[in-house]
């Protein structure tokens, strides 16, 4: 059965790779079919980190819904629409199935051959050489597609009277068969959460597929599972350090290539321990990875900074979906948003763009508000935008600079110092 590991949506360079080493570390230990993924657009640190230690990196998906191609059975036989009627009945006899979908010469879906299709064909004495694609077959009332999504179908097919069901690509050519049956099973999919535990937070589809771990270091708000689950969580300023110290855990030692992966996730979410989040267990674990990859956490951090920013290779949109965390707190449903600049002027030309931005995104989703943190990790400096309730913008403990933007002296971290003070103002 396949097992992903994937960080949360809009996902940083600590949540890409903490997925990737956890991913390798895992399939060092007895999981075969185990793959990191991301969910949605790669970030271009992430990227960055990949090329730098020439690895293949993790693959994008938007979502990890539960399709029809995922349940159907390709292995159920199918009957040649030039078959004669007589050898029809044996190979639908041979397969013990209610019926059995007919495919024409170039693979396109003709229709479905039951027993009680072929018992009023002798009743009507039909030629028993006739081929079946030439005999009047009943057309399944549910033909599904392979990409529709089982959620979307599940009651209407399951209402239908029929138990098979052809599943057909764009062109209507045959895939396979979906059996009634199939609904009633486990999903084929396992999650391993990293960098997050919140459904909301996840890549879409989440709440479909079982979570048998979680490696993260923020708060925890998981939901209650039907069994045991792994859950590794600590007061450490990267996921990357809790799955390093996952590798010493269990005897194993991460290459020099997955090394440097898991450095890149701790010097960028603890901003090379600038961030009030870095804990002497993050600067002792990176400093155990150094020797292994051969290549220093300022190097690496460094790499990292000279990546574009955001604000100059992203439009304003992608700029503040980047890195956005979604919350529900106090009856109110919020985004905070995350990008590191270190170079203001950039940020002050793009204010404008992306104060509409996130004024849109309020209102396409519903959102009470918005905040967007432009952290600058030289200066050891934030500023804040924010759209939405202004009742919760009043109560922030800070003042206005001649740009609109709130300043934030100090912070640099959105966990730590940024969101506490927006719950404070929620209470």
């Amino acid at each position: 059965m396949k097992t992903y590991v994937c960080g949360h949506r809009n996902p940083d360079t600590d949540s890409v790779m903490s997925a990737y080493a956890l991913a390798d570390l895992r399939r060092r230990t007895g999981v075969a079919d185990i793959e990191a993924i991301c969910a949605g657009r790669v970030p271009e640190k992430a990227k960055w980190v990949f090329d730098h230690f020439q690895l293949p990196g993790v693959k994008a998906k938007r979502d990890v819904y539960v399709r029809v191609s995922d349940l159907m059975d390709a292995s159920l036989p199918t009957i040649d629409a030039r078959l004669p009627l007589v050898d029809a009945l044996r190979t639908l006899e041979a397969s013990g199935e209610s019926s059995l979908p007919v495919k024409d010469a170039n693979g396109q879906f003709v229709g479905m051959l039951s027993p009680a299709k072929l018992l009023s064909l002798f009743i009507a004495k039909s030629d028993l050489a006739m081929p079946v694609g030439e005999a009047p077959l009943h057309h399944c009332s549910q033909t599904l597609l392979g990409t529709d999504r089982i959620h979307d179908i599940r009651k209407a097919a399951l209402q239908n009277p029929h138990n098979h069901f052809p599943v057909v690509d764009e062109s209507g050519r045959l895939l396979g068969t979906l059996l009634k049956r199939a609904f009633a099973e486990e999903p084929p999919f396992r999650m391993i959460l990293v960098d997050h535990n919140e459904t909301a937070q996840g890549i879409p589809g989440l709440e479909e597929i079982p979570v048998v771990e979680v490696v993260d270091h923020h708060r925890i708000s998981f939901a209650a599972t039907k069994d045991p689950i792994k859950y590794t969580a600590d007061v450490v300023g990267s996921t990357c350090t809790l799955v390093a110290r996952l590798y010493r855990a269990a005897g194993e030692r991460p290459t020099r290539e997955t090394a440097g992966v898991l450095i890149a996730g701790i010097v960028a979410d603890t901003l090379l321990f600038q961030s009030p989040t870095a804990t002497e267990g993050d600067r002792s674990i990176c400093a155990w990875l150094e020797k292994i990859c051969g290549e220093s956490a300022v190097s690496i951090f460094e790499g990292l900074s000279a990546v574009a920013s955001p604000l100059t290779s992203m439009t304003a949109e992608q700029a503040i979906a980047s890195d956005a965390k979604a919350y529900a707190e106090g009856g109110l449903k919020f985004v905070v948003a995350q990008i590191e600049e270190s170079n203001m002027g950039v940020f002050y030309r793009h204010i404008d763009d992306l104060t509409k931005a996130m004024d849109a995104m309020v209102a396409r989703d519903k959102l009470d508000f918005m905040a967007l943190m432009v952290t600058d990790p030289v200066r050891g400096n934030s500023e804040l935008l924010f759209s939405g309730a202004e009742s919760v913008s009043r109560a922030l403990p800070y003042r206005r600079g001649e740009r609109g933007s709130w300043l934030l002296p100090g912070v640099l971290s959105r966990k730590k110092q940024l969101l506490p003070e927006i719950l404070a103002a929620l209470a």
